[in-house]
Order: structure tokens, then sequence, then C-alpha cells
């Protein structure tokens, strides 16, 4: 095998990805760097706080993302919306009511 591999620079990928948005090579909103974690809290006794799939009423909720006071979980630093954090937990995205995070 004497074929050369060529490693390819960053620019290169992205031209062959069909170029980035301008803002920068990686995705800033599921970028893990960008979360920290928090804590929930305020919830009403025997409730608990769901991860649904959108920040609006009309996002599905996530089976097996359900915490209760006092856990933690991973917000996004720099995205929220609708009243709702962009949050990670056990390898998925979703969103959580920012009124039981602090």
């Amino acid at each position: 095998m004497s074929e050369d591999i060529k490693k390819i620079n960053n620019e290169e990928l992205e031209a062959v990805a069909g170029g980035n948005d301008g803002i920068t090579p990686s995705d800033q909103i599921h970028n893990l760097a960008y979360f920290v974690e928090h804590k929930v809290d305020h919830l009403p006794a025997g409730t608990g706080l769901v991860m649904t799939t959108t920040h609006s009423g009309r996002g599905s909720v996530m089976p097996g993302h359900y915490f209760r006071n006092g856990d933690t979980i991973l917000v996004h630093s720099r995205y929220w919306e609708g009243g709702c954090f962009l949050v990670f937990d056990k390898g998925e995205y979703g969103y959580v009511d920012a009124q039981y995070v602090r």
C-alpha cells in the first residue's frame, strides 16, 4: 500500500460538508463546553420537571428525562428560548421550564 493519505484541514472539511454559517466551525448550541451545572428547585411537592423536545408548550415529553428538586442538570449558559433552558441529559438535548432551575 503505497498510497499517500492526505489529511484535510478544517477549511477543506467545511467545503466538503457544505461550509459553515460564518459563526464558527462548530455548532455552538450543541457544544458541551457551553453547558454548566444548575440545580432543579422550587417544584411543587410531588411533581417533577420533564424535558421536552421543543421550548413551546407543544413539545413532546422525552421519556427518561425526569428531574426532582435538588437534581443537578446541565444547562446551556448562552442559549434559552421561550422561558425554557436548553439542557443536555443522557446524551440528548431538550428543554426544561426555566422557572424551576437555579
